[in-house]
């Protein structure tokens, strides 16, 4: 440890203390103190800047990559287009990166927030899924102790990182090659399980190998909304339930990410008014957007910017809406194609959410019953959300 990394620790956990981020949990911040996260980040990562990932290494830009590893609120990206490419490879015009961002070293405000929700004890035996670089685990690590954390990571190169960063730094957290979704049999049952990536739905592995009265804690999310940090309790009879406690945004599972693009074609065209000015349907809160991903099943969108804005939306199967910005009371500034008027579904779903008071994302909770069915309510769990728009 140097004394410039050591300040960056210090500054950076004095500026999230200050910010009430450990107040939750203390222990956290002892943690985060203790963890030297310089060691956990590779020396050529990609940062977010206003014009997109932008390629950063530590041997031409050693000031810069110190402060992004110890920049309280921004992820650093570890890995692009699922390791097919290099920051070297990747990068497009004024180097910028040409791709998707598929692993990161979270930022430390929101894995203070999940560790705080995770009720971590002592002795605690944790399943991570995702291992990534490794630092998360480390935390884990400070908390529960030596022995009790098993990590588990889908992607070979990832794992090798994971594995070889936790013994330089002195731990023995064991880290496991394999699917997630599979859980880790081998040292069930868990405590605690905690995932670096957003979900769709909760695998069985995971209620199977959490011990009744265990936390379950995921960014949860649809393909829609991915915009929910989800806390489940398992129950004695294979269920579990909870509530969203706080708005996350993760890198999906890689098997939960969304399926393909638009279909071609769907059928005969349906042209329509829109019922409501689609920029303030869809204006990006947080809380409506994840409210809609639930009302209506499979949603997916693309907005196209220019001279004719517009709004596109499909489910995955065979329906599809194109929906004009401007001028949008028009009688053809919407075309619907498929069984589904998915504009209509959006539009009372956003109606059905001021309805309900505008309700935030912590009002919802989410039950998986024990055959694996996911109901999401509002308030309490005899309160399902209706399906179809509303």
């Amino acid at each position: 440890m140097t004394p410039r990394f050591a300040a960056l620790r210090a500054a950076c956990t004095d500026d999230l203390a200050a910010k009430g981020y450990f107040d939750r949990a203390p222990w956290v911040r002892d943690a985060v103190l203790t963890v030297e996260r310089e060691r956990f980040v590779p020396r050529d990562v990609w940062v977010w800047t206003k014009d997109g990932y932008r390629a950063l290494s530590c041997g031409k830009e050693p000031e810069e990559w110190a402060k992004a590893v110890y920049d309280p609120v921004k992820a650093v990206v570890t890995q692009i287009n699922d390791g097919k490419d290099t920051p070297s490879t990747a990068e497009g015009a004024e180097g910028f990166v040409c791709g998707s961002a598929t692993s990161s070293v979270s930022a430390l405000d929101i894995v203070c927030i999940k560790l705080g929700h995770l009720d971590l004890g002592r002795g605690h035996k944790v399943l991570e899924i995702g291992a990534g670089s490794g630092v998360n685990t480390a935390l884990l690590e400070e908390r529960a102790g030596p022995g009790n954390v098993v990590t588990i990571e889908l992607d070979e190169a990832l794992a090798e990182l994971a594995r070889h960063n936790l013994f330089a730094a002195g731990y023995t957290a064991r880290v496991v090659c394999g699917d997630g979704e599979e859980g880790y049999a081998d040292g069930a049952p868990y405590d605690r399980l905690i995932c670096t990536a957003s979900a769709r739905s909760i695998p069985r592995a995971w209620r199977e190998q959490v011990r009744p009265g265990g936390i379950i804690l995921t960014p949860y999310g649809t393909l829609f909304s991915n915009s929910g940090l989800l806390r489940l309790t398992v129950g004695a009879d294979g269920t579990a339930e909870g509530r969203f406690v706080h708005t996350a945004a993760y890198m999906w599972l890689r098997a939960h990410r969304t399926p393909g693009g638009r279909p071609p074609n769907v059928g005969a065209e349906r042209l329509s008014a829109s019922p409501a000015d689609p920029d303030k349907v869809l204006d990006g809160d947080w809380h409506a957007d994840f409210t809609v991903g639930h009302l209506v099943p499979g949603l997916m969108m693309q907005r196209i910017v220019g001279d004719e804005p517009r709004i596109l939306l499909w489910d995955g199967e065979q329906s599809f809406a194109s929906v004009c910005c401007d001028g949008w009371d028009e009688s053809d500034s919407v075309m619907q194609q498929g069984p589904r008027s998915l504009w209509e579904e959006v539009v009372a779903a956003r109606e059905w959410w001021d309805e309900q008071g505008r309700p935030e994302i912590t009002r919802y909770g989410l039950t998986v019953t024990g055959d694996g069915e996911h109901h999401v309510w509002l308030d309490a769990p005899e309160h399902r959300l209706p399906q179809g728009g509303a």
